[in-house]
């Protein structure tokens, strides 16, 4: 079985996250003298995916900035970049951190970390075509949803309308 995680650092994606771990790990143990994990054959794929936040420059907005690294005067086009940089190292770390949490025998861990094809949702949906996906567990609000009314996001509400396989939310 093949499942997806999307993570956006938010409290729902770390639900879902533990959730598909917790709950969807391969069987263990021996039913009826019947050993489960030499019958099915079959190992656990778990792709931990991050779709990175992309911060443009707004046309005609240029200005100097203060170097989040150097402290040094640099372009407003080289502070996005540098800003886009950071993320990219961040979630580089965070999702080394994630396979390592959650490594098991039973469960093979992949991650994925990919800029916007078009949006977080295209890019998403591009990843289950791609890795034949048979599952999505997914959080019902990201970093940007209203978690208080508890509703689902933009992200967890198109993924879930526009794929093929089946999609867990969590709430």
């Amino acid at each position: 079985m093949r499942i997806l995680v999307p993570v956006d650092g938010s409290k729902q994606s770390e639900k879902a996250l533990e959730y598909a771990v917790k709950t969807l790990s391969p069987i263990k143990g021996d039913f009826n003298d019947v050993d489960i994990d030499k019958t099915l054959n079959k190992t656990t794929e778990l792709f931990i995916l991050h779709v990175l936040p992309q911060f443009a420059m707004p046309l005609g907005f240029e200005r100097p900035m203060r170097s989040s690294r150097t402290g040094e005067v640099i372009s407003f086009s080289e502070y996005i970049n540098e800003l886009n940089e950071i993320f990219l190292d961040e979630w580089k770390c965070k999702l080394s951190d994630y396979a390592k949490k959650y490594e098991s025998k039973d469960l093979l861990i992949k991650t994925k970390l990919l800029k916007p094809s078009e949006s977080v949702v295209k890019t998403i949906i591009d990843v289950v075509d791609k890795e034949q996906i048979d599952l999505i567990v997914i959080g019902n609000v990201g970093l940007g949803g209203i978690s208080k009314i508890r509703t689902l996001g933009s992200v967890s509400r198109s993924v879930s309308e526009m794929v093929k396989c089946p999609v867990i939310i969590i709430h």
